[in-house]
C-alpha cells in the first residue's frame, strides 16, 4: 500500500465515522482548501460510506444497537399424497408462514 492509497483510506475512515462536529468545523476554519480537495477526490468513496452508514441506521436499534430480528417458520405438511406443486388449488392452504 503506497502512501496515496493510505492516504485515502485515512480520510475517508476519519471523515465518514470518526470525525465529531467540532472536528469538521475547525478543519473548515484552518484547511478548507485540503478539506474541499479530499471531498472532490474522494467523493464517490465517501458516499458509499454514507449510504452504509445509513443502512446501519435503519437496520439497527438506535436506543440499545442490537440487530433487529426477524422470526420465521416454516411449516409444510407432507402427509398429502399428492406429488404435485404446492401451488396447486386446494393445497396452498397446507403451507402456512407463521
Amino acid at each position: 500500500m503506497n502512501e496515496k492509497e493510505i492516504e485515502k483510506q485515512n480520510f475517508i475512515l476519519w471523515y465518514g465515522f470518526y470525525a465529531t462536529t467540532k472536528e469538521l468545523e475547525a478543519v473548515r476554519t484552518n484547511n478548507r482548501e485540503t478539506l474541499n480537495r479530499l471531498l472532490k477526490e474522494y467523493a464517490e468513496e465517501i458516499d458509499k460510506v454514507e449510504r452504509v452508514k445509513r443502512f446501519y441506521d435503519r437496520v439497527v436499534q438506535a436506543g440499545n444497537k442490537r440487530a433487529q430480528g426477524l422470526d420465521v417458520t416454516l411449516k409444510i405438511d407432507l402427509s398429502s399424497s399428492k406429488k404435485s406443486g404446492i401451488f396447486e388449488e386446494g393445497l396452498a392452504g397446507r403451507y402456512e408462514i407463521k
